[in-house]
């Protein structure tokens, strides 16, 4: 929205311009059925193959272990339960973390009702996985089928996992590991070679992409069950008809994230310090989650605020023109607290705000400023409000 501050991008990243130009390029040209066996649908075919083969790039895979989805949400439940169904006369289990989406997070539940295990790992107070606790959970039952679903970087806080150590343990035992690494695509080295992931999850709205396309990249040889039926595309893993002009814009979303990563990351950087800085100085009691662990996202601060009115907080941002979110947009109106800052020991007393501010490539420095003083002007406004 013009005049608008967004500094939701952890929500969902604006679509770029350059991506709308790359998505109405081939407008005319890729809007058919890729399924179809005619010129036209050929040429949609081949839209969309290119772009799978510009994804698998980056993140080290072959062509035919990406497959598009309709997003992060449909990607994670393919992941988990498309393990799980597969496997399920061979006693299977998931073990997976205390702070992961609720994508994740409610389809392996839904596959403990269908008969897998389930071990959920605590996490320290910066919301971090110890890679020895993984250890010690699947020395317990390493004859089974396991799939470890660890996310790559939390979307509420910011931490991200020792994924590579995490994966080294996986496989030690035999375990299939997945990462939804839907908040850290396109900023963090996601390579195969830098941790070989089994399956990973990623979606294109978090990059300045569209939304309504995700992939899962799923490495030959982890063979999952599908979730719905109705045709042969993506190898029937995802089928449907497939969405060539998203995919584009998603194949190049990415590629402006990696390309530009060397300039955006310092920024981000910089302006999460210089926001950080002013509330622990200018908010008292401010507590700045995460903060302790060893790596977060650049471009992701998450705050509490005690004895504040979070509504209040909220609409007193917004109508100073600047969009932040109090978490994960996923469970925005949720009547409980965040499970994420549950897990780590945060958030239980009453009346304890949480703002979760995050930023994309076009957030100024002069953005960040005013946001700052919105937000502390907010606080001290609800927290008058409530004291009376």
């Amino acid at each position: 929205m013009e005049n608008m501050i967004y500094l939701d991008h952890a929500a969902s990243s604006p679509l770029r311009s350059e991506v709308w130009e790359a998505m109405s390029a081939v407008i005319g040209a890729a809007d058919f059925n890729a399924a179809s066996l005619h010129a036209c649908g050929r040429q949609a075919q081949e839209t969309l193959e290119r772009a799978r083969a510009d994804i698998a790039k980056v993140v080290g895979a072959s062509r035919g272990e990406v497959f598009f989805t309709s997003g992060g949400t449909a990607s994670d439940n393919v992941a988990v339960l498309g393990f799980i169904r597969r496997r399920l006369s061979d006693n299977p289990r998931i073990v997976t973390s205390a702070i992961e989406h609720k994508a994740v997070m409610l389809a392996a539940r839904q596959a403990a009702t269908e008969g897998a295990g389930l071990e959920i790992l605590p996490v320290d107070e910066h919301g971090q996985v110890d890679p020895a606790a993984l250890d010690r959970v699947l020395a317990a039952g390493s004859s089974r089928p396991t799939l470890v679903s660890i996310m790559w970087a939390n979307n509420e806080v910011g931490t991200i996992q020792p994924i590579a150590e995490l994966v080294e343990v996986a496989h030690r035992h035999g375990a299939t590991f997945h990462t939804d690494a839907v908040q850290g695509f396109g900023k963090l080295d996601m390579r195969h070679e830098t941790a070989p992931v089994d399956l990973l999850t990623a979606t294109a709205h978090k990059l300045g992409g569209p939304v309504g396309i995700g992939v899962l990249v799923c490495r030959r040889g982890t063979c999952l069950e599908p979730l719905v039926y109705g045709g042969t595309q993506e190898r029937g893993v995802w089928p449907g008809t497939q969405n060539p002009i998203g995919a584009v814009g998603f194949a190049k979303a990415l590629e402006l994230c990696v390309t530009e990563k060397d300039v955006h990351v310092p920024h981000f950087l910089s302006m999460r310090e210089t926001l950080e800085t002013r509330f622990l100085e200018e908010i008292p009691n401010v507590v700045v989650h995460a903060c302790g662990a060893p790596q977060r996202l650049p471009n992701l601060l998450s705050i509490g605020i005690p004895a504040c009115d979070q509504a209040t907080t909220l609409v007193a941002l917004d109508m100073a023109g600047v969009a932040i979110s109090s978490g994960s947009a996923c469970s925005s109106g949720a009547t409980t607290g965040s499970h994420v800052l549950e897990a780590m020991g945060l958030g239980s007393e009453e009346d304890y705000t949480v703002l979760r501010l995050s930023f994309g490539p076009h957030t100024s420095d002069q953005e960040i400023q005013t946001a700052g003083d919105a937000v502390i002007a907010a606080v001290a406004g609800a927290r008058a409000t409530l004291a009376n």
